[in-house]
């Protein structure tokens, strides 16, 4: 019977398989019989790039087809793609500046740090960035999106527009009031004062050591902010925290006080940028990083290349949670040691470096990772960094800490070195609902993160054991990845929070500095000032779909090849639709100008 059903399922893929294969010779042909003149964008001289912050979504990946042509038919772009792009539009004589519509922003403080200073960097080439919004913040904080703008030559406002300048908050809801209207009780336990996860269910207000960190994280970001801000606009710092105080300022008063330089409708900010720097030709960001690419979205990499893992969202056993685009929502311990161990291998591969954007999560989860890094590190057959993006704290900074280096930008919120554990006894609430339990147990412990038990004595010992051993090897493994003597680490636990700059300052990580820094400093390492980046798991290179992984891990997807042909084939169709809409409107595109032209 297994037989049979075993050559039913190889039968079944098989099939599929050969199907999809016709659909990618058809698709191939169908790519090969087309005339692309002039439907794949170059840069032509005097070109103006555009960016739309709002366009940029995600860190590492962006929420896109997972297979091919994802980089070629999306209007997103990730974060790390954006800079790399601005990064080499300073060193593109074609390139002659940079307008930005800052209308929607979806990135973290820690984020806009980087792309901040990249678009420093390339103003100090010479060349003009403009910034212009609707409205910097509606019934919103601004301060964020401004402290992006003001990194620009010049910023413009649309009439009628705000510019909400004032300062950063936190809120923290608490339910220990409302979990005892409903006879719920919190049963938790934290190493050290400062790891406040539990507090949300266990107090009314912030505890004073919950405050102390809050107000420390916050200070240190809006100094930042407020230092750069009054550079870029050349305001005195303590004007800026006057502003910071103001309700928002409407769009004569953000001329005033020198927040911005003129009040106009977008489209005439890009004809005065026209007149003045004389651009001839307009391009996206996106366009311009997909240059170097192919309709599947594959560069060519054949060469030396520098592994970009990413560690997102909660750390947790097993395998990473996967959105439909195939972009990692979670970090699974089994999925980030499979791709460590696949870019070790990889020949190709020259160094590796880990982008962190992690709260925490599973303490066990977290440790596999970090025996992985630290089984490669003292190889030392590669460097292995890290750079930190919006948050690597608690598991997050527990799978950071023994890297050859840490990055992290200063608005980062990285640290919370303590452990936090809890449940909830629901026993009561049960009751009062007239739902009653009974049971049957071997074991006199088998309750114990049962939420209709409480802990028993015995319990509550061997809990504040396995807190404090847990937390004992946390401070211990951070002392030896940082090199310091653990009673000067212990200092910076206690499950604090702290931002990259004073993480820097109290030795958690060793530069401050984003991805572009990170990457900088690794092709220094490995002596390859030319070497490409490329991420891992590659969703957009089509070519993945037949390398299997190996049979004793997991990886990043429990599929063989026939699945992932299978998937393959499933999205094939819609793939060569889109393709088809989006060569028609470029032939459109085309027809019309060359009109436009015998017109002229």
């Amino acid at each position: 019977m297994w037989d049979s059903i075993k050559k039913f399922v190889v039968g079944f893929f098989a099939v599929i398989g050969f199907f999809a294969f016709l659909n990618l010779i058809l698709l191939i042909w169908l790519i090969s019989s087309i005339d692309f003149k002039g439907a794949k964008k170059e840069v032509q001289e005097k070109t103006l790039l555009t960016i739309s912050t709002g366009a940029i979504s995600g860190d590492v990946f962006t929420e896109t087809n997972y297979m091919m042509l994802s980089s070629f038919l999306s209007k997103q772009i990730s974060l790390i793609d954006t800079l790399d792009a601005v990064r080499k539009a300073a060193a593109d004589p074609k390139i002659v500046g940079i307008f930005i519509d800052q209308s929607e922003l979806n990135l973290s403080y820690a984020q806009v740090e980087e792309l901040r200073n990249e678009l420093i960097l390339f103003k100090n080439t010479g060349k003009k960035v403009w910034v212009w919004s609707d409205s910097y913040g509606e019934m919103t904080s601004g301060t964020k999106s401004y402290y992006l703008a003001s990194a620009a030559d010049k910023i413009f406002l649309q009439p009628a527009g705000f510019v909400t300048f004032n300062g950063i908050s936190s809120t923290s809801p608490f339910f220990k009031n409302m979990l005892e209207k409903i006879k719920v009780e919190p049963i938790g336990a934290a190493r050290k004062e400062y790891k406040t996860y539990w507090n949300m269910y266990s107090e009314e207000k912030f505890t004073d050591a919950h405050r102390e960190a809050t107000e420390s994280l916050l200070n240190s970001i809006f100094s930042k902010v407020a230092a750069e801000v009054s550079e870029g606009r050349n305001i005195p710092v303590d004007k800026v925290y006057e502003i910071a105080d103001k309700v928002t300022l409407s769009s004569p008063e953000a001329v005033k006080y020198q927040f911005v330089d003129a009040v106009r409708y977008k489209d005439e900010v890009v004809d005065e940028m026209k007149n003045q720097i004389g651009f001839e030709n307009k391009m996206s960001l996106l366009a311009y990083k997909n240059i170097d690419e192919n309709i599947f979205g594959i560069k060519p990499m054949m060469g030396p290349k520098i592994a970009v893992i990413e560690i997102p969202g909660t750390i947790h056993r097993g395998i990473s949670d996967m959105s439909p685009s195939g972009k990692p929502e979670s970090s699974g311990s089994a999925t980030v040691v499979s791709l460590l161990k696949k870019a070790w291998k990889d020949e190709n591969v020259k160094g590796i470096i880990l982008r962190v954007n992690s709260p925490g999560g599973s303490v066990i989860a977290s440790e596999t990772i970090w025996n992985q890094v630290e089984t490669m590190k003292k190889s030392g057959e590669k460097p292995i960094i890290v750079s930190m993006g919006s948050v690597a704290a608690s598991g997050g900074y527990y799978v950071s800490m023994n890297a050859d280096r840490i990055f992290a930008d200063h608005n980062t919120v990285t640290g919370s070195i303590g452990v936090v554990i809890g449940k909830f006894y629901t026993k009561n609430l049960f009751e009062s609902l007239g739902i009653t339990f009974d049971s049957v147990t071997i074991g006199r412990n088998n309750g114990f993160l049962s939420s209709l038990e409480r802990l028993t004595p015995e319990q509550e010992e061997y809990l504040n054991k396995n807190l404090d051993e847990v937390y004992n090897t946390f401070v211990q493994r951070a002392a030896d990845g940082r090199k310091m003597n653990i009673m000067d680490l212990e200092k910076f636990a206690h499950g604090r929070v702290w931002s990259g700059g004073l993480a820097h300052s109290n030795g958690l990580v060793d530069e401050i500095g984003g991805f572009m820094a990170a990457y900088g400093y690794m092709k220094e390492k490995i002596a390859l000032p030319d070497c490409p980046f490329v991420k891992y798991p590659d969703t957009n290179n089509i070519l993945n779909l037949f390398q299997d992984e190996e049979e004793d891990e997991p990886g990043f997807a429990e599929q063989s090849v026939f699945a992932r042909i299978s998937n393959f084939a499933a999205t094939l169709f819609k793939a060569a639709t889109l393709l088809n809409r989006e060569i028609k409107m470029h032939s459109e595109e085309i027809m019309q100008s060359r009109e436009e032209a015998v017109l002229e």
